[in-house]
């Protein structure tokens, strides 16, 4: 991440010698029990990415932590949406409110030094599941832009460039009740947590999944493809 673009850009925005501490976050769905109740809760995972990458790879290492299991709505709610954003709200308060402006944390690096630190959301890896309740969009609608479904695959007239999801467009429209708007972009009308994350682009948050995306899906089509 430090070789990218986000990494040079975000530095142009605290004050002179600050130090980027780029939270990465992990979340996906999981079985707690099956009998009686069937209950499911999302486990947070987050790491920073000033850890190098072969520490960061080795389990052993520790380099995540569990926050705790996000609590997954009963059946009958009336949104898993809210319920979920309400609680990463709560648990992310610290990032939230950060003010970009104002004092650093103090914080002992590995080096033994003391460095002036702004911790700041990066990326959240999840499946396309989670992204469709973190973003939160209808199913089946890409979570990053603003492309038509029937035009997912390719279309002439649509260029990902132009139709990118802006953040701060969709408060707006929230605020005024046009939610015939809202609808045809396919985006829920709740209030995203993560519009008012500093320094924080929500819909670039979005990072591949290894096994769902990459191996099940890119690498398996490719394959399944060549092999015809």
């Amino acid at each position: 991440m430090n070789t990218g673009n986000w990494w040079w850009d975000t530095y142009d925005q605290p004050p002179a010698g600050a130090t980027i501490v780029p939270f990465i976050c992990a979340s996906d769905k999981t079985h707690l029990t099956i009998f009686p109740h069937n209950q499911h809760a999302w486990p947070l995972f987050p790491t920073i990415s000033n850890i190098r990458k072969d520490i960061r790879q080795t389990p052993k290492k520790k380099p995540g932590l569990l926050f705790g299991p996000i609590p997954y709505p009963p059946k009958g709610a009336k949104s898993t949406e809210v319920a979920w954003h309400s609680t990463v709200g709560t648990v992310l308060f610290s990032l939230r409110n950060l003010d970009v402006t104002g004092p650093r944390l103090k914080w002992n690096c590995a080096d033994i030094f003391h460095r002036q630190c702004y911790p700041v959301l990066a990326a959240w890896v999840r499946d396309y599941p989670e992204q469709v309740i973190i973003a939160p969009v209808s199913y089946g609608s890409c979570p990053v832009c603003e492309i038509p479904d029937s035009a997912l695959m390719g279309d002439s007239t649509c260029q990902t460039l132009d139709n990118s999801r802006d953040q701060h467009v969709y408060p707006e429209l929230l605020d005024e009740t046009k939610h015939d708007v809202l609808h045809t972009l396919h985006v829920h009308q709740i209030r995203n947590q993560f519009w008012q994350f500093p320094l924080c682009n929500f819909y670039h948050l979005c990072q591949p999944d290894e096994l769902h995306q990459l191996i099940l899906g890119l690498v398996k089509d490719v394959l399944h493809w060549l092999l015809k």
